[in-house]
This record gives C-alpha cells, structure tokens and sequence, in this order.
C-alpha cells in the first residue's frame, strides 16, 4: 500500500508539485480529526491513504486550468469536477480496498446533495469522506491559489460554521474548531499551523512571473512530447531530421550576420 501512494505521489508530483503538498496537509487535518472522533486504526489507515491520493484525478486536467489565474468557465470547472471519478477509475484496477476508493469518489460530495460527482447526501456519505471534505475545505482556504491569496483559518472555520448542519458534517465541524481553538494552536505534530488571517500573495511573486512559470511549463511539456515524437522514428531518420535543422539554423544565421 504505501508503495502505491509513494508511486502516485512521484507522479502527480512531477506534473503538479503544489497538488501533492495540498494532499499531504489534507492528510494531517482529516486524520487529525478521525483520531479525535474515534475511528478505528483500519478506518484511519483508509482515511490516510484516501487522503494522500484524493486529487489524483487531477491528471487528467489540464494545467492551463489548474493554474488559470481567473475565473473558470463553466467547461472548465465541469472538468474539474471529473477528478474524483477519474481517481476512482485510475486506482480500480489496483484493487485496493474498496473503502479506500470511495472516500477518494465522495470526497467532494455534501449533505444536502449539492456535491459532485454523484449528488449523494446525508447518511450516503461516508463519515470518512465527510471527514475528508472537511479537511480538503480548510487546506484550500488557507493556501494560495493561482486565482486567489489564501483566505486564511478564521474564513476557513466561518465558511464550515456557516455551512455547519447543511453542507457539512456537524460533528465533523465541531471537532475541527476544536482542534483549531479559539488560541489558534494547532494540535503539535498533527494538524499543521495555519495563518489565521488572509495573507496577500507573496511580494517576490508576481503576475507576470506566475505567467511566465506558466508558459515555462507549457514549453518543457511540449518539449517533452515532441522528443517522445522523435523517438517514435528509426535513428536514421532522426539523423537527418536533426542535419536538416542545424543546417537551417545555420544558414539563418550566416544570413543575418551577412546582413550586418
């Protein structure tokens, strides 16, 4: 098992380092909260490894999308909402525990039904996957997004006392405020130390360089898929494909500086 999460970690990390992160910080919080309700060592053995693998589905969603600085188009964000359904098809063949599976497919669905991406409510929901929901709401709130500077811990806690009952899980509400009391001391070792106030997004980090990052990443991508094209053909003809280019390059070159 935990060979499976470290595989799936390495490559949900070498596309999106920032979703393996959130998925470990979800990890802590969600299991934080099981162990305070009392759930056995199996359940929290499940809760940990759904936890570390619940956005895995997000492989199948375009970067241009993940890091999209504005609003989604409702396309967009009908794609998004595929990721839990694509992580449940992804970890199927595996055959891991089926528990496993469906907290990962249930982690985005609420009590009153408004989830995705089954539209489950009330007692159709794992406890584990409440949990987990819970826990997934607190981390997002409190990082920064592509989108938005982090929200901060109090807005966390306000969003989940507001939604307490109708969109969340009320017992599951009321043990995370406890564990992030009014002091705003975390549990040591167990529920990461988040700001509790918004946070503006980092001065050294800018929108023109979270533009550039973007279109870095979409050059080495398709770098990437280009040198995989090339060895798709024989030695030979990559031979003289990369003779041909050089000697263009070169030709380009003579000819500007001829130009001089």
């Amino acid at each position: 098992m935990e060979a499976i999460v470290q595989v799936m970690e390495s490559t949900i990390g070498a596309r999106d380092p920032y979703t393996v992160g959130h998925q470990r910080r979800v990890t802590q919080i969600a299991c934080a909260i099981g162990a305070e309700m009392g759930l056995s060592s199996e359940q929290l053995r499940e809760l940990r490894v759904a936890s570390s693998l619940h956005d895995l589905g997000k492989v199948a969603v375009p970067l241009d999308i993940l890091s999209k600085p504005g609003k989604l188009t409702d396309l967009e964000f009908s794609l998004i909402k595929t990721h839990p359904q694509v992580a449940y098809d992804i970890l199927k063949p595996l055959k891991l525990p089926e528990q496993i599976s469906q907290i990962i497919l249930q982690h985005h669905e609420r009590l009153d039904g408004s989830g995705y991406p089954l539209g489950l409510k009330g007692k159709d929901l794992l406890l584990e996957a409440r949990i987990l929901g819970v826990a997934d709401v607190v981390e997002a709130m409190c990082s920064h997004r592509p989108y938005r500077p982090a929200l901060g811990l109090d807005q966390a806690l306000e969003e989940l006392v507001r939604h307490r009952g109708t969109i969340y899980d009320p017992e599951v509400v009321d043990v995370c405020l406890k564990l992030y009391d009014e002091a705003g001391a975390p549990v040591p070792g167990l529920v990461p130390a988040l700001d509790r106030r918004s946070q503006p997004v980092p001065s050294h980090i800018s929108p023109q360089m979270l533009h550039r990052n973007r279109e870095a990443r979409w050059t080495r991508e398709k770098v990437s898929d280009f040198r995989q094209w090339l060895r798709t053909f024989p030695f030979q003809s990559r031979f003289v494909l990369h003779s041909a280019t050089a000697s263009v390059v070169a030709f380009f070159f003579f000819l500007s500086t001829g130009s001089h």
